[in-house]
């Protein structure tokens, strides 16, 4: 793709945000379904497992989704893209099916000796695996070649095709986590195999250009992004394993998952869309232009991104209590001040990825580990005092607590050419206009509406006035930003 041809940051943007608002859709409509048909209980085995999906899939991906973004040869002819396909692609997924295999065998093992509770669904996981990691390769590819519509399609695609899977199973014939599992399992093989060859057809795999010396490059690269992914894995998913080891409860792990998972959708919104759209064409911007241009991207980023964030946070605090309830059901209310703040804590996790973002285009994968590494012990740490203490708010405080932490250290540790942050302007207005906007919410209190979506609608219209029209009116970047957007989309 000839240089003048390829989007910028704020195409991919669109295109990603465009894509998770349609993933969040698919959450909406099932969202409020699977939690009226299943306890908090099944829901809390759903949370159990799904914490060992991720980390498994991390270790059996051997950090190949991030080997395949950062060599991918956007110079070089046939040759290199056959190199690539075979050594980047092709055999980490055949070893990580190896460790899949061996994994079975220890799975049997656990099994025959100590049946672990709802070992069936254990089984149904493991299965998911290899499906699983094969999506997320493709999806890296296309993320990689910068075909960020197929690449965001991919994540609508798989999300629209398990919920409906998911819905039909649990409403018809399992209301169980095994029934979620199932419809998981079947969507995942048919998908995995249209991606096979939809993969096959655009980029050449062949065993005859596996190169050993390419390989290990890559694995020397990728490997510790694995423990990277798996203490990234930890630090979000590591409370659900803890609950249900300190109050040995699956109910108390389903209070969080439901929160926890609607929180998830922030993260979609905003770290998916803007960060995925930021790195893959920082990547380019650094091995073509160098650092003053990746800054002067980041920096452009920015100045839209810290509006954004602080209308969110507003949004959370102010009727995110509401969300929650008109989701969920008011039987779910405990499940409220989860989704809160681990929704405040990914949307600044968030804005703080594309300022500390920098350590990747070094290549300085161990200090990323060991960043992350850090922040999961203090997690830990911190679950096993605030959880007995605290109850499941205990796994939030300490979710909170150490991605402040560990957002803090990446700055510190980001290379100084790469630093920015938000302007002080922008800060303080946005800062201004939260302030603002909540102080209308606390004192009028929505003028005491009663219902959850009629509390939403009311907030929204409120922010359009002590939020979007004096920002837009104060900031005057931040007009010329988007009106410079617009007129460039339609020319």
């Amino acid at each position: 793709m000839a240089e003048a041809a390829r989007p910028g940051v704020a195409t991919h943007s669109i295109r990603y945000i465009a894509g998770n608002v349609l993933v969040m859709i698919a959450g909406f409509v099932s969202f409020p379904i699977m939690t009226r048909l299943l306890d908090n209980g099944q829901y809390g085995i759903l949370g159990y497992f799904d914490a060992w999906l991720l980390i498994l899939v991390a270790i059996f991906k051997l950090g190949a989704q991030h080997t395949i973004l950062r060599f991918y040869p956007h110079v070089g002819g046939p040759g290199a893209m056959e190199r690539f396909g075979a050594n980047f692609v092709m055999l980490p997924f055949l070893c990580g099916s190896a460790l899949w295999v061996v994994a079975l065998l220890v799975y049997a093992v656990i099994v025959a000796v100590a049946p672990p509770e709802a070992a069936t669904i254990g089984w149904i996981m493991l299965l998911l695996l290899p499906p699983t990691m094969w999506i997320s390769y493709s999806g890296s590819v296309a993320f990689a070649q910068e075909k960020s519509m197929i690449s965001a399609g991919i994540a609508v695609a798989q999300r629209w095709l398990e919920a409906v899977a998911i819905l039909f199973t649990v409403y018809f014939v399992d209301r169980s986590a095994h029934g979620v599992y199932l419809a998981r399992l079947a969507v995942g093989i048919v998908f995995a195999l249209f991606l096979f060859r939809w993969v096959r057809s655009h980029l050449p795999m062949h065993r005859r250009d596996i190169d050993a010396k390419a390989g290990r490059e890559g694995l020397r690269y990728g490997l510790p992004m694995v423990v990277n992914e798996i203490a990234s894995s930890l630090l979000s998913f590591a409370d659900r394993l803890m609950l249900k080891e300190l109050l040995t409860d699956f109910a108390a792990v389903g209070v969080y998952t439901i929160g926890y998972g609607l929180a998830i959708n922030i993260s979609n919104l905003l770290y998916y869309a803007l960060y995925n759209a930021y790195t893959q064409v920082s990547v380019r911007e650094y091995e073509t232009k160098g650092a003053e241009a990746v800054v002067r991207t980041k920096r452009a980023v920015l100045l839209v991104v810290i509006y954004l964030a602080a209308a969110m946070i507003t949004g959370l605090l102010s009727v995110g209590n509401d969300v929650l309830l008109l989701m969920a059901g008011d039987s779910k209310a405990q499940s409220a001040p989860v989704f809160q703040l681990i929704g405040c804590n990914y949307v600044i996790d968030g804005l703080a990825g594309i300022v500390t973002a920098g350590l990747l285009l070094h290549k300085r994968t161990m200090t990323i580990l060991t960043l992350n590494l850090i922040a999961l012990a203090m997690n830990v740490v911190l679950n096993l005092f605030w959880i007995p203490r605290f109850g499941v708010m205990g796994a939030v405080y300490a979710t909170f607590v150490s991605f402040i932490a560990l957002d803090i250290v990446k700055y510190l540790f980001c290379p100084r050419e790469l630093r920015a942050l938000p302007g002080w302007r922008e800060t303080v207005t946005a800062i201004a206009l939260t302030a603002l906007s909540l102080g209308v919410w606390y004192y009028t209190d929505l003028f005491g509406i009663q219902s959850h979506l009629a509390r939403l609608a009311t907030m929204a219209v409120l922010m359009i006035f002590t939020f979007a029209l004096p920002a837009l009116a104060l900031d005057s970047r931040l007009r010329d930003a988007i009106l410079g957007y617009v007129r460039g989309k339609r020319t």
